[in-house]
């Protein structure tokens, strides 16, 4: 597995920092889609509820550990993102198998 990040954290975002754009993609997902938090990621906005925890396995647990979440995208890769120490940003990586 191959992981590709610049390290950066983006910002987590709230119901209102979101575009109306963005909004309207999001408002009919569920009920309580404004307590969400989201960030934005090559040109995307991410919902961190879409997230679950990666699974460990053996030949890449090393690897995996430094992520608190991931999202599929294909069948071969997936969004990662790991929390800041503050919980106020998330760093986002890509994983390609």
């Amino acid at each position: 597995m191959n992981i590709k990040t610049n390290n950066h954290y983006r910002p987590i975002l709230y119901w209102h920092d979101l575009t109306e754009k963005e909004q309207d993609e999001y408002r009919d997902a569920y009920d309580d889609v404004q307590e969400s938090t989201f960030f934005r990621y090559r040109n995307w906005c991410y919902d961190l509820s879409d997230f679950i925890r990666p699974a460990y396995f053996s030949n890449e647990r090393q690897m995996m550990n430094k992520w608190d979440g991931m999202k599929s995208e294909t069948f071969f890769s997936a969004v990662l993102v790991a929390f800041s120490d503050d919980n106020e940003s998330v760093k986002v990586g890509m994983a390609f198998s």
